[in-house]
């Protein structure tokens, strides 16, 4: 699996977590899987991605689906909306 990292936000990301090669194909295959389950004009070779890898189908599902679930947790638990804005104060007295 050949990838290109050279956008300023790859970098930044790989820089800022410190990402492994591994680690990095980790993500795009869990990516690619996700992707194909809920987007049925995206389309992905499970086997090819599991044989670029050296890994088994199973694990790269595993992989995925733990993607997924953190996915999940993370969206379900960002707080929505702006936060209010604070009252503007005069001398003590709210405006």
């Amino acid at each position: 699996m050949r990838l290109d990292l050279s956008s300023k936000r790859a970098k930044k990301l790989i820089r800022d977590y410190n990402l492994s090669e591994e680690e990095i194909l980790q993500i795009v295959a869990s990516a690619r899987i996700n992707l194909a389950t809920f987007d049925p004009e995206y389309r992905t070779n499970v086997t090819q991605i599991a044989d670029d890898l050296s890994k088994s189908r199973p694990t790269i599902y595993g992989w995925a689906d733990r993607a997924l679930s953190a996915t999940i947790h993370s969206l379900r638990n960002i707080r929505t909306g702006r936060p209010p804005k604070e009252k503007e104060r005069t001398n003590g007295v709210e405006a």
